[in-house]
């Protein structure tokens, strides 16, 4: 580093939540199940019954395979069904970190000490309260940018 230049030696990243935004939740009979295929521990199967939202996800491969934005998709679902969610995730064509937590009140303890992440995309105003300033707000049918 010289001269205050850290460009080099900046890694500069993005997060967005999975759940309602990368992928809506199944609804009706495919919701019972995958209901039925979680509490059994058959993640794969139940994945397969979520449906993706088109422009969250077209943002995402974006981010990631075009800009080459570090990009971090967090879950609230069990930590059994990360790799679920990756492979998911694949399918659509997109390669990039799945981490899981219990809620999101422990993804903002972890956050808060992740100087990277400079912006996290969530679905809901209550999960951008909780995550703080760099949460940001996107509906499922819009894309966004940095």
């Amino acid at each position: 580093m010289e001269k205050g230049d850290i460009d080099a030696y900046t890694i500069f990243g993005q997060a967005c939540i999975f759940e309602d935004l990368i992928a809506q939740r199944p609804i009706g009979a495919t919701a019972l199940k995958e209901k039925f295929y979680a509490r059994r521990g058959e993640w794969e199967k139940a994945m397969k019954l979520w449906k993706p939202n088109d422009l969250p996800l077209k943002s995402l491969i974006d981010s990631v395979e075009r800009r080459g934005i570090n990009t971090n998709v967090i879950t609230f679902l069990p930590a059994e069904a990360e790799e679920p969610v990756y492979r998911w995730l694949l399918r659509k064509g997109v390669s990039c970190t799945v981490t899981a937590y219990a809620s999101p009140e422990d993804y903002e303890s972890d956050l808060r000490y992740d100087r990277s992440i400079k912006v996290v995309y969530v679905p809901s105003k209550e999960i951008a309260y909780t995550l703080g300033m760099r949460a940001t707000v996107v509906s499922p049918a819009s894309a966004w940018s940095i």
